[in-house]
């Protein structure tokens, strides 16, 4: 599948964003600085910026099943008439 940009800039989102959150734990862990709130609302972001990926794949690979199944319909036609040439030439 070809990415584009905007894919590349929220992969780069949510690597940075999975970064804090590891450092923001280990921060919770040895009694750092970060609140419980901010924690848990980098988590929530992470969590949403993955699944509006996740929707937005699965919505790219719907839209090409969709016109893929145009073309296989166009190539069964084609067999046909390739199918009926051979028979014509036969003579069966």
């Amino acid at each position: 599948m070809k990415r584009n940009l905007f894919d590349i800039i929220l992969d780069a989102i949510l690597l940075l964003l999975a970064i804090l959150i590891i450092y923001w734990l280990i921060e919770l862990i040895i009694g750092g600085s970060p609140d419980l709130s901010q924690f848990n609302s980098a988590i929530i972001i992470a969590i949403i910026g993955f699944l509006f990926k996740i929707h937005r794949e699965i919505g790219e690979t719907k839209v090409g099943m969709r016109y893929s199944f145009n073309h296989i319909k166009e190539d069964m036609d084609l067999l046909k008439n390739d199918m009926s040439l051979i028979k014509k030439k036969l003579k069966v």
